[in-house]
């Protein structure tokens, strides 16, 4: 099998795609794909992809001919089984260039929702087959037409080199937010929570990850309500995964619809019980009871509830999250379903 995979994103930055590219590409080649990347030069996706074969091509929207061309055309020497799109802005591109060359064109489909009508009505229903990243993505990628033969649910897969379980410690109770550091993402819902928490007598000791527009906010509340001694903002740091090792609980309070948090995902693989908002779905990730709980996004005593009863049934939640884990996100299940997907679409 041989698989063209654009991310032509020219960002030296990187978000959930990017991550996701340098992450899929890794694994197939570990399986012996023969993969090729189109990508941007410099890009985040250049800097972090290895052992393959590139080719350079600038995608900064869906109008981009002169790389349309290049891709058509590398498509044509190629001549892989498929070509799979990983970004929004390249759907256009990478449909005409796909057909172009009479390649099966598969879309990695990573958003809720498609703004784009024009992309829905004159796009979407000549693409061969989408791998969407939830359950979630799927019913809107219906509700958008899309018929559900041509959708496959194939989850975000997670570096398992970086994330896996180590024993955790039984003193203190830790509880872990990463994530964007706004009102979309929950977090000032997530600090209320935690202060109600402290006044318990619970021994609890919260860290926060991430940064953003409310981080001044959120260092100001801490020393405002003396939380000093329970929670940490530590901003940003390259070594996440040391906090998930350590959690016992991953909160995810999102308040803002999304399609499927990799943090869920990275919390899972590492043996934390999760604690998540309705919206989107995040809720994918959590068995009611079995591994977690959802509580319903925005309400605050909902959300002081589920983590009162995931602090009490940490270890068994902890367990299960390992399980869920196994049988539902790891490397092995997403590789099944991706292989399996694709083998359908060449039958």
């Amino acid at each position: 099998m041989k698989i063209v995979w654009l991310n032509g994103n020219p960002n030296p930055n990187f978000g959930g795609t990017e991550i996701h590219t340098v992450q899929m590409i890794k694994e197939l080649v570990k399986e012996g794909l023969h993969v090729l990347l189109v990508c941007a030069k410099n890009s985040y996706v250049d800097r972090h992809v290895h052992d393959v074969k590139k080719y350079y091509a600038s995608f900064p929207n869906s109008l981009a001919l002169t790389s349309t061309i290049r891709l058509a055309r590398i498509i044509k020497r190629e001549k892989p089984d498929f070509l799979i799109a990983n970004n929004g802005k390249e759907y256009v591109n990478a449909l005409l260039a796909g057909k172009f060359a009479n390649t099966k064109v598969v879309f990695f489909r990573h958003m809720e929702r498609m703004k784009q009508w024009m992309v829905r009505r004159f796009v979407f229903p000549y693409v061969d087959m989408f791998l969407a990243v939830s359950q979630k993505v799927k019913e809107n990628l219906v509700q958008e037409g899309v018929p559900k033969e041509k959708i496959r649910v194939v989850y975000n897969i997670v570096d398992e080199e970086r994330f896996f379980y180590t024993e955790k410690q039984k003193d203190t109770v830790e509880i872990l937010f990463v994530g964007k550091l706004d009102q979309g993402k929950g977090v000032m819902d997530f600090l209320e929570a935690l202060e109600e928490l402290a006044k318990t007598e619970i021994n609890l000791k919260a860290w926060i990850v991430g940064d953003g527009s409310l981080r001044k906010a959120i260092d100001s509340y801490i020393v405002q309500k003396g939380l000093e001694k329970r929670i940490r903002a530590v901003g940003y740091t390259p070594k996440v995964e040391e906090y998930y090792k350590r959690a016992h609980i991953c909160v995810i309070p999102s308040r803002e619809t999304e399609a499927f948090s990799r943090v869920a995902i990275e919390a899972l693989a590492c043996g934390c019980a999760l604690v998540v908002s309705d919206v989107g779905g995040i809720k994918e990730a959590v068995e009611e009871g079995y591994n977690g709980f959802v509580f319903r996004a925005g309400d605050t005593k909902d959300l002081i509830d589920k983590l009162k009863r995931a602090v009490k049934e940490w270890e068994k939640l902890s367990k299960n999250s390992r399980d869920l884990y196994e049988r539902k996100f790891s490397r092995n299940a997403i590789m099944k379903s991706f292989f399996s997907a694709l083998e359908e679409l060449t039958r």
